[in-house]
């Protein structure tokens, strides 16, 4: 498969040109995609200190992550989560990959302030964030009278993109909706 330069290309990360941009990426993770999908769905446009409370909170399973996308296509509403208390409706509390973003935003936190001495880290604010699947580490599981069944593990890629706004450009941003 060929790359076209210019042009977007699905399952790849785009680059995306900031001045003030920090990116981090982990690659083939042992965690489910779909919860990676919803986590970085619910702290998309978050700022990066209070998506890390946020997930810590899903950790101790203070607050659940909602699940709105549909597993199965065109059979109404199993959406692989039941309900929750109060206005949430339906989520759940995925561990293992809410420590691996926490770990996420952590590098991404740490490669600003590495790369921006003027800039909080605490401060920036997650522009994209993507979750695609990894590698498929194929294995066959011996099963009765010779035959064997497939064992596949499938992993995750996590990127995150952080960027930091100046009050300035928020104040124009917010003149221009107008």
């Amino acid at each position: 498969m060929s790359r076209r330069q210019g042009k977007s290309q699905s399952g790849y990360s785009q680059l995306l040109e900031g001045s003030n941009l920090v990116s981090a990426r982990a690659v083939n993770l042992n965690c489910h995609h779909k919860h990676c999908y919803h986590i970085a769905k619910a702290i998309r446009g978050m700022n990066a200190e209070d998506a890390k409370d946020y997930l810590e909170d899903v950790v101790s399973k203070k607050k659940a992550i909602p699940y709105q996308r549909r597993s199965r296509k065109g059979r109404g509403g199993n959406t692989m989560a039941g309900h929750r208390k109060g206005k949430l409706g339906p989520g759940k509390f995925p561990h293992k990959a809410s420590l691996e973003f926490i770990k996420l935003i952590n590098s991404a936190m740490d490669n600003a302030r590495q790369r921006f001495d003027d800039i909080d880290a605490e401060d920036m604010v997650i522009t994209h964030v993507a979750a695609h699947r990894g590698q498929v580490a194929t294995n066959m599981r011996p099963r009765a009278r010779g035959r064997a069944t497939p064992s596949n593990h499938y992993q995750v890629n996590l990127e995150i993109f952080l960027e930091y706004f100046d009050e300035d450009e928020v104040l124009e941003q917010e003149d221009e909706d107008f």
